[in-house]
């Protein structure tokens, strides 16, 4: 018995000792913070009464607020943190602790002030991700919101930034990036423009760094917005805005200075707009772009000045057309780093005015199926050129089209030609069963010839009058394996210098 007696003393020695070592349970229910981002308002919390009160600027729309909340160690509030509300009457939230203890506070908004904060004077500040519907208000400061390093748009969330909304980055890591299925909506006026900007004392380019957009949505609209000395990333692609399969509308916005380019239009961007905007004072090419697509979608009333290098920066070569395309005129030249492939069979439209500076050892490759409509005036030639002034800098077109319907009138064709087994040493090579209209061009420039013809004949025609050969070191026009000129067939290796 004394035995049994031992043994039942232990058990319960062991199960006391076994429920002083349980962990009780939190009965903490706190809510600690309760803010608003749009508009940023931190909101005064009265833990004896369990109430919260959030003063924001007239006329903010309190039927659809989204609040951030951080509540006790554990525990869980409801509606949930990040939860979009209808503010218009106060609002319950129930706060339950970990031992399932819960408190109730009653959340009301009320106007007043203008924002910031809740100061008038102090500028919002701003860093994280947005990842719900947000709207930045003018909120009547010299500097409205801050942001400090990079910002992204997420999810399905879009950021409104209203007319005369100023925003300043605290150095050069500041950014906004807007993900796939985000949106970025920036609507100014003429006389309350949208500013993006570098802090107070970095007054020099690149104080800032980008707004990067991989969106595709119909949403991202700017207008009259200003994006001021950005462009700070040293990436050797660097741009103030930095499109990457993004649809934007872009319109009356200005980029002033960037330690790169302005805009680097990336993969299969399209511009729904691209209007009467101005870029410069960049150290690099206003745009730059890998793609045709999206140069292509520019319109021609836009503004470029006192950049490092005031061209187009067109690095792509391919214009692989799925239909009729127009090469718009724009104010300043395209730089054609990579040449031109033209293929597909549709119409390639190149617009009176327009200049086509090329980079040495490039061409342009005109294929059959392809339509040319390169018809310029008088007053506005279509000029293909090197970008430096030098005879042969670069090497000519070469053109296969048989459609009878191109055309080449008013363009110069200068600094190329080389003497090459395949490039044949011609401004312009035409080759077999092409046909071509050529009227009142200049062509030469040339070390070597001005136009190449490549056994031109039995169904090939090329319409030649009024055309001009300056500067062709061998000869204007050599028919290298035979062909027709002027209505007259010619044997092998004839040059013509007196034509028909």
């Amino acid at each position: 018995m004394k035995k049994l007696c031992k043994i039942l003393v232990a058990m319960l020695v062991v199960a006391a000792s076994l429920t002083g070592c349980q962990k009780k349970e939190s009965s903490e229910k706190k809510i600690l913070s309760f803010a608003f981002v749009s508009p940023s308002v931190q909101a005064v919390i009265t833990e004896s009464a369990k109430t919260i009160v959030a003063t924001v600027p007239e006329g903010t729309a309190v039927t659809s607020m989204t609040p951030i909340i951080t509540v006790s160690e554990k525990a869980t509030v409801n509606p949930a943190s990040g939860i979009t509300m209808d503010f218009t009457n106060p609002v319950t939230y129930i706060v339950t602790a970990e031992d399932g203890s819960q408190a109730t506070y009653v959340v009301t908004v009320t106007f007043g002030g203008g924002g910031g904060g809740g100061g008038t004077t102090d500028p919002t500040e701003f860093s994280g991700n947005i990842d719900a519907n947000t709207t930045w208000p003018d909120l009547g400061l010299p500097v409205d919101y801050i942001i400090d390093g990079r910002v992204y748009i997420e999810g399905n969330a879009l950021l409104t930034i209203e007319p005369g909304v100023t925003i300043m980055f605290t150095g050069t890591n500041g950014a906004i990036e807007v993900g796939e299925n985000a949106g970025l909506r920036m609507v100014g006026t003429a006389d309350k423009p949208i500013k993006f900007m570098g802090p107070a004392n970095n007054p020099n380019n690149g104080s800032w760094e980008q707004i990067r957009v991989n969106s595709k949505r119909a949403d991202n609209v700017w207008e009259y917005v200003e994006f001021i000395r950005g462009g700070s990333d040293d990436y050797v692609w660097n741009a103030v805005i930095d499109l990457q399969g993004a649809k934007v509308s872009m319109k009356n916005c200005t980029i002033d200075g960037s330690l790169g380019y302005g805009i680097d239009v990336e993969y299969e961007t399209r511009f729904l707009a691209f209007e009467g905007n101005t870029i410069k004072n960049c150290a690099q090419y206003p745009i730059v772009s890998e793609h045709w697509i999206g140069l292509l979608d520019m319109g021609s009333n836009n503004t470029f000045e006192s950049n490092g290098h005031n061209f187009i920066d067109a690095l792509c070569r391919d214009i692989n057309m799925e239909q009729h395309t127009t090469l718009k005129a724009m104010p300043i030249p395209y730089y054609m780093e990579s040449g031109l492939w033209i293929e597909g069979g549709f119409k390639l439209t190149i617009e009176p005015g327009t200049q086509m500076y090329f980079k040495s050892g490039q061409n342009v490759d005109m294929q059959a199926a392809v339509t040319l409509i390169a018809d310029g005036t008088a007053d506005k030639p279509i000029i293909f050129r090197g970008m430096e002034d030098e005879n042969s800098y670069w090497l000519g077109i070469k053109y296969h089209s048989t459609k009878e319907a191109s055309v080449m009138n008013h363009c110069q064709i200068l600094n190329c030609g080389e003497d090459d087994a395949y490039f044949h040493g011609g401004c312009i090579c035409i080759y077999d069963d092409a046909r071509l209209t050529l009227t009142n061009c200049t062509i030469g420039k040339s070390l070597y010839y001005g136009i190449t013809l490549d056994g031109v004949g039995l169904f090939g025609r090329i319409t030649h009058s009024n055309n001009t050969f300056v500067g062709c070191g061998v000869g204007n026009v050599w028919l290298e394996n035979g062909g027709e000129w002027g209505g007259v067939q010619y044997e092998s290796g004839q040059i013509l210098d007196d034509l028909p």
